[in-house]
């Protein structure tokens, strides 16, 4: 019976021609996918899987909750993701993943955001990840060819302010696409967000990858919450600054809920620091990670850093980002 043999790696049924079946093993590495890292039935489900919960590893990444994201990237975590002022406006921005070896990991975000003069953000997003060093096997440990697997998303929204004072939302289309070995799966998600600000505080929701019909019994598909509390702005470290504090909750079907905490500072409207513990269940147990956040600003540019801590003694997992402005 051939098996696919993925290192020690979270046990999938994928159906072989006769009714036969043979084990699809992800990596315990993957800590991150905690929606798949029970035995799941039918390779439908797992390749489900594939396409919407591994973008959880690239959300373990960030620091803030992404229910207020508003990075390069913050439109594929929430459709109210809206940029500044009146005036047309564009931001590009790419952003790298990367996962420690174990879980072999990789991928890539690109953004593009424009807000009209008519007051909408219109916003493009494509990201795609690839777990690498696959292999198959039939009884011996032999390697019989590579395995291919990705999860890739392709996501097109729009965003604008409400007649609400500090009110935002958008709504946002997401095509998913996933392959693993000779399994392909596609569905289309769609998602919509709010934002309020008022003075030093921030609300956020959204949903993430819904489908319209099964809402968030859908692989991967989950609701969002973000909060934030500012300081006014004042002298910190020989320069002008605030402090915030966050929390951030991920709500999906069958799940326990996870929670985020974590504290910032941001001097000089230049430089941003971010440190915080998400708390996951898996199993019915606890899991604790660390994260961290850092980002530069000169002129039209923004260079980002997001750190997730792992778990079980496996490496970080790493997102590096570039964003610029145009007037």
């Amino acid at each position: 019976m051939p098996r696919h043999d993925l290192g020690k790696r979270i046990a999938l049924d994928t159906p072989l021609p006769g009714g036969q079946s043979s084990r699809v093993d992800f990596p315990r590495a993957a800590a991150a996918l905690t929606a798949a890292a029970t035995l799941l039935p039918g390779g439908a489900r797992a390749q489900s899987a594939v396409a919407a919960d591994l973008w959880r590893i690239v959300a373990g990444t960030h620091a803030d909750p992404t229910a207020l994201a508003s990075d390069g990237s913050a439109a594929l975590w929430t459709p109210a993701a809206t940029l500044g002022p009146a005036e047309p406006f564009l931001r590009l921005a790419a952003e790298t993943i990367h996962a420690p070896a174990e879980a072999g990991v990789s991928g890539s975000v690109a953004a593009a955001s424009v807000h009209t003069a008519s007051g909408w953000t219109i916003s493009a997003v494509y990201g795609r990840l690839t777990i690498s060093d696959l292999v198959r096997t039939e009884t011996s440990p032999e390697a019989l060819g590579n395995i291919p697997a990705y999860a890739q998303v392709i996501s097109i929204g729009a965003a604008r302010p409400f007649a609400i004072p500090g009110l935002a939302g958008g709504i946002a289309v997401r095509a998913l696409s996933a392959r693993l070995d000779d399994l392909h799966e596609g569905r289309l998600a769609v998602d919509a967000g709010l934002t309020y600000t008022r003075s030093n505080l921030r609300l956020g929701a959204a949903s993430h990858f819904l489908a319209p019909r099964t809402a968030t019994s859908a692989p991967g598909a989950s609701v969002l919450l973000g909060a934030e509390a500012r300081t006014a702005e004042t002298e910190l470290l020989g320069a002008r600054g605030t402090m915030a504090l966050r929390y951030g909750a991920s709500l999906a079907e069958g799940e326990a809920p996870s929670h985020l905490v974590s504290a910032g500072v941001a001097l000089a409207r230049a430089f941003e620091i971010d440190v915080g513990a998400a708390r996951e269940s898996a199993s019915g147990d606890a899991i604790w990670r660390s994260r961290l956040g850092a980002a530069v600003s000169a002129g039209r540019y923004r260079v980002q850093l997001g750190r997730d801590g792992g778990v079980h003694g496996l490496g970080a997992t790493y997102r590096f980002g570039l964003a610029a402005s145009f007037r």
